[in-house]
């Protein structure tokens, strides 16, 4: 190292040599003062004690160079840190006012050391011990690591990112899982209004539990989820630590539990009206099975025309009157249908005849759309038709009534999940508006004028499809019209819905006993069967017709249920008792299968039961297959 010229000591500084010397002994820092030829002048208590091992060497006039040689070949420093004081030296020499501080170790301790240019053409060599400092920022680098490897194990969506323009600093694996990689969180929300309206409830308090917001999965789809947040300080700035709850499932559980209690309700409702509909639809029967009755065989006299267009009248409105009752009895009825396999296409286009066939018609246009293959489903169908007419003729309905529209149209296919056989009844009318479109499934709820409805159709619906462990909907349309869609599982049965037995060109004759309190009732039945070519005989009380089946000659016996004194019950079990072989030849012929005790009389005894009202055609057939069958029918 070249000398340099040694300026003069500073006014009054040989003056305070003490003084200077107590200074440096206070500081923690090592000290060592060089002058400008690069001899030393001072090493203060602190260097000393850093560097044990050079410290009986340091006394004033020791140059630069030997005390870097010495340092090192001592081994209290490094030799390549001696190598980068050197030069750090000779930059200073150069004009430099400071080199970089360097680090390095020494047995157990860590040091820091930095070169400073003094005003006089010199030096000063600054040591600071960092062994706690290391120790401290060691713990800290475990600390995080350890925090990372936590972090990056755990399940929770955690994301750092800063408030103002939402870049991201960390995220855990399982958030860029379910947010993906974008750079900034707003990407995270599906609308910048909602990353705002976040933003806006977290800043005054610091937090937010739970915030509702729809997010965007890493494959851009969207879901419900619930936001929490916390702002804190990070490196200087406030930064938002968020984690991210998917709640999709939470939200379909709701959506199912609303369902859920939505058809418990819809059962209580049917279960409070049943019982009102059964004590009208009872006193109803008897006198309305004289009307039909009557009616429909004065069809078949040979009378004026005029006449034969009054009785048709008549008759069409008592057949209504009927269809009216047995909707009453079809939705209050409780007892389980005994279900086979149907095909849905054939019972759909069954049903359209029937409406094609009836006295109104069908005045819109019906298109039908039907899979071919479509597989069977297990049901009545009887019942599964009645949902069809009920569906086609509520759109026939309303667009008669609008004055709108004039198209139906008629689909069956197989369901997405290939479990189920989906209906689907779609109109082109006035359609159901939103807020009604829940409550048109209620009883007695109709939005036709008055006297157009009863406000039945839709709730039988509903409640034979529920029967059949399917679902029925009242769809959403974006246009104009509105759109039924019934869900009915599929069955894999093997076995086919038996046919309608056919009625024998020659049927069976014989005695018939007709039990009836009803004297109309029991003489309309009485004149149905005489016209069919049997022998009738009437008893008006369960004593006097059990008095006439044990005198026997009788090939069947037909009895109402509810009668004062002894009853149809108490009449089948007396002759199960006494005569057998005539309660096997017993049908009955009742308006009440409503009564847990009658339909638990019925259920347990296996008898045929004709429900009233009563049409001669039912009637005939029941008589003949009874006789046919020994006293079954089929």
């Amino acid at each position: 190292m070249p000398a340099r010229p040694v300026p003069p000591p500073p006014p009054g500084e040989a003056a305070r040599p003490d003084m200077l010397a107590e200074l440096m002994d206070a500081l923690t820092e090592g000290l060592a003062v060089f002058d400008g030829g690069g001899a030393l002048r001072q090493a203060n208590a602190g260097f000393l004690e850093m560097n044990p091992a050079i410290a009986g060497m340091l006394s004033p006039g020791l140059s630069w160079d030997i005390l870097l040689r010495e340092w090192v070949l001592r081994g209290g420093l490094p030799p390549e840190t001696g190598r980068s004081l050197g030069f750090a030296e000779a930059r200073l020499a150069e004009g430099e006012r400071m080199a970089a501080p360097l680090e390095f170790e020494a047995g157990e301790r860590a040091f820091e050391i930095a070169l400073r240019a003094t005003a006089a053409g010199g030096l000063v060599l600054v040591q600071t011990d960092i062994t706690e400092r290391r120790a401290y920022e060691e713990n800290e680098r475990a600390a995080d690591q350890l925090v990372r490897k936590v972090l990056e194990s755990c399940p929770a969506n955690i994301i750092m990112s800063r408030v103002g323009n939402g870049e991201i600093i960390y995220r855990t694996p399982a958030a860029t899982e379910l947010l993906g990689t974008a750079k900034r969180t707003h990407a995270h929300f599906a609308s910048r209004g909602e990353r705002a309206d976040f933003v806006t409830a977290l800043l005054p308090e610091g937090r937010v539990d739970g915030m509702a917001v729809t997010g965007i999965r890493a494959d851009g789809t969207r879901f419900p989820c619930q936001v929490s947040a916390r702002l804190i300080q990070y490196r200087g700035e406030e930064v938002i630590v968020s984690t991210t709850v998917d709640v999709s499932r939470e939200v379909e559980l709701r959506r199912r539990l609303a369902g859920q209690r939505e058809q418990i309700f819809q059962a209580e409702k049917m279960s409070a009206l049943g019982e009102l509909l059964a004590g009208v639809a009872h006193e109803l029967n008897n006198p309305l099975s004289v009307v039909v009755g009557h009616a429909l065989m004065l069809r078949e006299e040979e009378i004026g025309d005029e006449a034969l267009r009054r009785v048709g009248k008549i008759s069409d409105a008592a057949e209504r009157c009927t269809r009216i009752v047995k909707s009453f009895l079809a939705m209050a009825r409780q007892q389980p249908a005994q279900f086979v396999p149907v095909d849905l296409a054939e019972t759909a286009e069954t049903a359209l005849d029937a409406l094609a066939g009836s006295a109104e018609g069908i005045g819109a246009e019906v298109d039908t759309d039907i899979a071919a293959e479509l597989p069977m489903v297990r049901g009545d169908a009887h019942q599964l038709a009645q949902v069809i007419i009920n569906l086609v003729a509520n759109a026939d309905q309303a667009i008669r009534d609008s004055g709108t529209g004039g198209r139906i149209r008629l689909s069956l296919a197989p369901g997405p999940d290939g479990e189920t056989v989906v209906l689907s009844v779609a109109d082109d009318g006035p359609g159901i508006p939103d807020a009604l479109r829940s409550r048109v499934f209620d009883p007695l709820f109709t939005t036709k004028p008055a006297g157009s409805g009863t406000g039945l159709g839709l709730a039988l619906c509903h409640r034979i499809v529920t029967a059949h462990a399917g679902r029925i909907a009242a769809e959403p349309r974006e246009g104009p019209g509105a759109e039924i869609r019934v869900h009915l599982p599929v069955t894999r049965d093997t076995e086919t819905a038996g046919a309608q037995a056919a009625e024998p060109a020659q049927a069976a004759r014989g005695r018939i006993l007709v039990i009836d309190d009803e004297e109309d009732v029991a003489d309309l039945i009485r004149e149905i069967l005489a016209r069919d070519g049997f022998e009738v005989t009437v008893a008006g009380s369960g004593e006097d017709g059990l008095a006439a089946a044990l005198a026997g000659g009788f090939a069947l016996i037909l009895s109402d249920l509810n009668m004062p004194g002894l009853d149809g019950r108490g009449l089948y079990e007396r002759l199960l008792r006494d005569r057998p072989e005539m309660a096997r030849r017993t049908g009955f012929v009742t308006g009440d299968t409503m009564s847990p005790q009658a339909r638990g009389f019925l259920d347990g005894a296996g008898r045929p039961c004709l429900e009233k009202p009563v049409a001669p055609g039912e009637l005939r057939r029941l008589a003949r297959a009874m006789l046919e069958k020994g006293g079954q029918a089929t």
